[in-house]
């Protein structure tokens, strides 16, 4: 068992502890720390979790083994750190940096004391998911051709919060929304070699863009797409074309294939899970089990590829390379 403190108990940070919190013999939130304590007050009372507004006080504190970030982006570098200092393991909501170097100065800084670093890309641990991964792993799409993505929600109801700010949410809904896209990716096709970026504001409320979009090229030859909208209807899909067969991840709980006889098959999977399953993954790496499935390469280039994202859409599509 992991006692983690979990700093940042907006939504997601709550969503967080709830996953986990009396339900997982693997890991325990043992204290909490957010900006303002009296809007997680009455939360963590409820689940016996000691409260502050004291990030540095939860490092020092010996009885925390990892600290559970859902802070805002540009806060996770130096975030992350401190903690290694501290010799915390770390798991990070995403995007784990909006730069290349503060990842790998983060990543280095672990590295150095050993500590295991998660990632929150809880996708990755949805049945349906696990499915594909598995079909493409197999060989059973063929030659992997080309992948598509689209991840919308309307973030209309994020003004006045950190999300609209063009700080925290360059390229519009990319840090928030996109990013999983990136990495889902990432996880089926392999490493992202360059990007080519539109972004701008169309209809959101404030400043920050809601519709972005971008092509991308792979090391191993595939060609992709992806989309994101900061308003209207809520999308998540990924499809994966091969020589043999395209596969399409739709929502949380639904794995579509189709063939080249053209019969589109329909599979139903269970949607729930996912963030227990990453934090009991990240818990047990930290064990000395099995390693955190999302590796630091995977890390680095998930990054790299939205700051190449924001830089060629501030550059007007300019194709932006990512270094190995």
């Amino acid at each position: 068992m992991i006692d983690a403190a979990i700093v940042g108990l907006g939504r997601w940070g709550q969503g967080l502890v709830e996953a986990v919190q009396g339900k997982s013999a693997a890991i325990r939130f043992v204290r909490g720390a957010t900006r303002t304590p009296a809007k997680a007050e009455a939360f963590c009372a409820r689940l016996g979790i000691p409260l502050g507004d004291d990030y540095a006080a939860a490092l020092r504190d010996r009885k925390v083994k990892a600290v559970v970030l859902a802070t805002p982006h540009t806060q996770h570098a130096d975030q992350i750190v401190a903690a290694a200092r501290r010799k915390k393991h770390v798991f990070c909501e995403k995007p784990f940096t909006l730069t290349r170097r503060t990842a790998e100065r983060a990543l280095a800084a672990c590295a150095k004391s050993g500590l295991v670093v998660g990632l929150g890309h809880n996708r990755r641990w949805m049945e349906n998911t696990r499915e594909l991964k598995r079909m493409i792993d197999a060989g059973e799409l063929g030659t992997l051709l080309h992948v598509e993505s689209n991840f919308s929600a309307d973030l209309t109801p994020a003004a006045g919060q950190w999300r609209d700010s063009r700080a925290e949410s360059p390229a519009g809904g990319m840090t928030s929304l996109g990013i999983h896209a990136v990495d889902m990716m990432i996880n089926l096709c392999g490493p992202i070699a360059e990007v080519d970026a539109r972004s701008q504001r169309r209809a959101l409320p404030y400043d920050v863009d809601d519709t972005t979009c971008a092509l991308l090229g792979f090391r191993n030859g595939m060609s992709g797409y992806i989309g994101t909208m900061a308003v209207g209807g809520r999308a998540w899909n990924v499809r994966v074309f091969g020589s043999k067969a395209w596969a399409e991840l739709r929502g949380a709980d639904r794995l579509i294939v189709c063939g080249q006889d053209g019969v589109e098959n329909v599979r139903q999977f269970s949607g729930d899970g996912s963030l227990r399953g990453e934090l009991e993954a990240f818990a047990a790496a930290c064990e000395g089990g099995p390693a955190f499935p999302i590796t630091p390469e995977q890390i680095v280039n998930g990054v790299a590829t939205l700051e190449a994202i924001i830089k060629s859409a501030e550059r007007g599509g300019k194709v932006m390379k990512i270094a190995d």
